[in-house]
């Protein structure tokens, strides 16, 4: 079960990092907002190497009376986006940072040193996924959700991957046995149905024990997976419906339309990062709020310093 204390506001204040935790390596740090989020991990104590443009930086923080006077600052004005990007994901490949966060960059520049096998953050046979993190839900326990920002159309051999790390997520956020529900539209399997399938097939090998200790369910829908009155309407009895801490979703276009209609309708907390590679990766998206910056960095700070 997840630890009671494991909520939004935990992660956003950075509670549970503990003192064994390593650097945050950011790439393209002269950004307004992902500099906010590194003030607020400076005043928690945390680590950080800024890789980019050092007098937009400091220009930044006299503007905004921030103070980054803990912070190593990689001054990289006369280098492109692709190179910063390569000096940042290097940090974390030379154990020089635990964390690696995107700032000013671009998403395929940011993405491609991370998969570059030159620089080595990313393991043979290692598939990035994303995975998010959503609290607040009306007495709903926390929950994460994956894939809703990198995997299209994944085979029933990617999804297992995306499983992997999703369930390794979970266990370094303290859910030591995760529920995990493998939505699709329907319950029944039908071959027409490509998800109601893939589900059946990773119910057996998830509860065989092939990541360990879980219980997984499906396939089912939304409705089933968050409400165990809906379920039961349904004439099905599962310990995963109405108590899932992991939604497991069958492609991008459900994943993320599930992620987006949550934020956006709800207004709910969430955070997210990008799982697979040797250290977790913070990937928010431009039009973030702070507070999602922020949230996302101290989930990815909870899971590197489990590691240590």
């Amino acid at each position: 079960m997840m630890n009671k204390k494991l909520n939004f506001d935990t992660i956003t204040s950075f509670a549970h990092v503990n003192s064994g935790s390593r650097a945050v390596a950011v790439a393209g740090a002269d950004d307004v907002a992902v500099l906010g989020a590194v003030a607020a991990g400076l005043a928690a104590g945390v680590d950080f190497s800024l890789v980019g443009n050092k007098d937009r930086v400091l220009q930044i923080a006299e503007e905004h009376g921030l103070d980054f006077g803990d912070a190593v600052l990689v001054d990289s004005q006369d280098s492109d986006e692709a190179e910063i990007c390569r000096i940042a994901a290097g940090l974390c490949a030379e154990g020089k940072a635990g964390v690696l966060m995107k700032g000013l960059v671009g998403t395929a520049s940011f993405t491609r040193a991370i998969l570059d096998k030159e620089i080595g953050l990313t393991e043979k046979g290692s598939l990035l996924s994303h995975i998010g993190f959503f609290a607040g839900i009306g007495n709903r326990k926390a929950f994460l959700i994956t894939d809703a920002a990198i995997n299209i159309i994944p085979d029933v051999e990617a999804k297992k991957r995306i499983l992997s790390n999703v369930i390794g997520a979970a266990r370094a956020l303290g859910i030591r046995e995760p529920k995990i529900a493998l939505l699709a539209p329907v319950e029944k399997i039908s071959p027409k149905i490509q998800s109601t399938v893939d589900a059946a097939e990773l119910k057996t090998w998830l509860n065989s024990g092939a990541l360990g200790t879980v219980v997984a369910d499906g396939p089912f829908a939304l409705d089933v997976a968050a409400s165990r009155e809906a379920a039961a309407i349904k004439g099905l009895n599962s310990p995963v419906a109405g108590d899932a801490d992991i939604y497991f979703l069958p492609n991008l276009d459900a994943g993320n339309v599930l992620y987006k209609s949550l934020t956006v309708f709800s207004g709910v907390s969430s955070a997210g990062i990008l799982s697979g590679a040797k250290v977790p990766v913070v990937l928010t998206s431009r039009s973030d709020t702070e507070e999602v910056k922020i949230a996302s960095l101290g989930l990815a700070l909870q899971i590197a310093s489990s590691k240590v």
